[in-house]
């Protein structure tokens, strides 16, 4: 158990029997009647959101997490399927807990899964990964001096804004947190 005051944004809490992800925290003081912490809580089950106040004093059952080095593999269809390196245990995670997070997935990208009691719950992507352009228009003469860049679709899907002298094959830097290109790889 931890006082709500400790519960910070990213921290999954037990809380009316079911797992809840917390995506904002915020404190507030209210004159002589004391603080209270504010959370905008997602339902893990079925990912519906909440907003609920606890007072500063509150207990509130912080979730245990263990967290896995994974492997991405490919997508199945049903779901996308990651491996345990050093066991070589096979998971399957669905789409809906990875969100955004496909558009970054090339083949065997490292990424840290979180479990609760076994049961996938969050899966952490590197802070970069490298992808391969797919398609993108060639350079125009003069263009590669300045500062323009051009969309380019990657190996995932993803469409990226780059500088205008990438080319189509060539290996790319994406910043999984914001979508842009960082560097050549």
């Amino acid at each position: 158990m931890a006082r709500a005051v400790r519960i910070k944004t990213g921290n999954v809490v037990r809380w009316r029997d079911e797992l809840w992800k917390v995506l904002e925290t915020q404190q507030t003081s209210v004159g002589k009647k004391g603080a209270y912490i504010q959370m905008k809580l997602q339902n893990l089950d079925d990912g519906h959101i909440e907003t609920n106040r606890f007072a500063s004093s509150d207990e509130v059952e912080k979730a245990f997490l263990e967290s896995r080095r994974m492997e991405y593999l490919y997508e199945d269809g049903v779901g996308y399927v990651f491996m345990d390196p050093e066991t070589g245990e096979q998971i399957h995670i669905g789409g809906d807990l990875l969100g955004d997070a496909t558009r970054y997935l090339a083949y065997n990208t490292e990424v840290t899964v979180q479990f609760y009691e076994d049961r996938p719950i969050n899966v952490d992507l590197p802070p970069s990964v490298t992808l391969e352009v797919t398609g993108t228009e060639p350079a125009v003469r003069g263009d590669t001096a300045t500062g323009v860049t051009k969309p380019a679709e990657v190996e995932t899907g993803l469409v990226v804004k780059v500088p205008g002298h990438i080319k189509t094959g060539e290996k790319i830097q994406v910043d999984t947190r914001t979508g842009e290109f960082l560097g050549r790889a």
